[in-house]
Formats: C-alpha cells, structure tokens, sequence
C-alpha cells in the first residue's frame, strides 16, 4: 500500500474517532456523579461487624462518613438537602459506639449546626441537648450549644430556657461549671421579656456564692445595671449584703465533753 494512502486512511480514522468523541461528550457532559442522600443507618451489630468488631474503629469511620457527607464528584450538597432524621440516627450510633468522644457533637454543633431549618435544627438541640447533661468532663459545653441553637435556630424560647434551667444545675466531674453557664437561665429570661425574673436569677447567684472571681462579680454588676435596668443604688446594696455574708464567721463545731 502506497505510504500517501496509508497516511491519508490514518487521517480519515483518527477524524473519526475525534468525531465519535466529540459526540460522546455532548451527549454525557451534563451526566455526572449524584449523592443519593444519607445512607442508611446499619445497627450497631452490622457497624461493628464492618470493622471487625473493633468500636473504636468502627466510630472513626462513622465518624469520617458523616464528614464527608454530600461531597461527591466535586460537588457538595447545600445543608438543607440533608435527611436530618436519618443524620440523628447516625449521630446516636456513634454516640453508642464511643460515647467519650467529642468528634461527632462538634461536626453536629459547628458543621450541620449552621441549617436554618428550625425543624432541622430541632434535632440537632434534642441530640446535642441529650449529650450535654452527662456530668463527665466539659460534656456540658454541648448542651450551651443547644441552647444556643434553640435560641438562634429554632427561634423557641421556652426549649432554650427549659436547657439553660438543667445547665444551672450541673455540677460536671473533672471539670468546673463557669458562673456564666449557671447565668444562662438570666439570659434567656432577658430575652423573654422577664427583667424580674432575670434580676433573681443573677442576684440569687450574687448572694448564694463566695466563690466568685472580681471579674465575675463586676459582670454580674454590670449586666443588672446595663442589661436589666436595676438601678445602681439598688446593685451596690446587694454587694453590700455580699460582703456581710462572706464577713460572717462561719459557726465552729462544739468541741466533745470531756470524759467524767
């Protein structure tokens, strides 16, 4: 075969193939990978049994899975296409698995926390609000964040101060409660519209404690003032009463009779 023919079939072929090409991507170039949504919860058995019945690393994957939700084919997937029903499955599962870890309560405060959906953010308060009231460590933190989001999120008052209540209350093992978590019922109250009830709640703290940092009194001092409208003839006359209880000599226990 003559080298010219050769090289003009070579030509013709590969024209060819550039064309079938070119229809193949115009065809195919609006098709690319789609997330299906959050996958299926697996019990705790089926997630323990992918990992060899190791738990804690059965967790981590749980853990990585849920991070990288929605990020598929280089696209990712706005917060409100989430399933939030099947995410609180998920996030129960891990915390089952490891209930010590801090991972999966900070991707559900700081990641899916930032929904604008009240009805999605309404899971994310009953989960984080569950985790929060276990007195280990700094578990309490999470539940600051329920609040915060019931507040913020869900716009419902009453669920923010029902959590801020239970947070006053706490007194976590291994770490200490700061004086403004067991302020928080104030806060919210203030947001109600309830200045009396607010101003209890700091002034109950005010003369209930000796154990206040100068810093916190000062705050305290100045949210009844700033916040709540007290007037400061009123707030120094509460500091005084303060200063008389912490004056007061606590009583010395009687010593026992001597022996007859």
């Amino acid at each position: 075969m003559e080298p010219a023919r050769i090289r003009r079939n070579v030509s013709m072929a590969a024209l060819f193939f550039l064309g079938l090409n070119f229809l193949f991507w115009i065809g195919s170039s609006d098709i690319y990978a789609r997330w299906d949504g959050v996958p299926p919860v697996p019990t705790r058995d089926g997630a323990l049994m992918m990992t060899l019945g190791d738990s804690e690393f059965s967790y981590r994957f749980g853990a990585i899975t849920l991070q990288n939700l929605g990020d598929t084919g280089g696209q990712t997937t706005p917060l409100k296409d989430y399933d939030y029903q099947a995410l609180k499955g998920w996030f129960w599962l891990l915390n089952d698995l490891d209930p010590a870890s801090d991972d999966v309560p900070m991707l559900a405060a700081y990641y899916f926390g930032a929904t604008r959906s009240p009805k999605d953010a309404a899971v994310l308060v009953d989960y984080l609000g569950k985790i929060g009231q276990n007195e280990a460590g700094s578990k309490w933190r999470w539940l600051v964040q329920a609040i915060f989001m019931a507040r913020h999120r869900m716009n419902n008052l009453q669920v923010a101060l029902d959590l801020a209540y239970k947070l006053a209350k706490m007194n976590p093992a291994g770490d200490t409660l700061p004086e403004w978590a067991r302020q928080m019922p104030a806060f919210v109250l203030k947001e109600q519209g309830d200045r009396q009830a607010a101003r209890k709640v700091v002034e109950d703290l005010l003369l209930s404690s000796q154990n206040f940092h100068p810093n916190e009194v000062n705050f305290m001092k100045s949210y009844l003032m700033e916040q709540l409208g007290v007037d400061p003839k009123e707030v120094d006359q509460i500091i005084r009463m303060r200063g008389k209880r912490e004056e007061t000599p606590l009583p010395q226990p009687k010593p026992p009779p001597e022996p007859e």
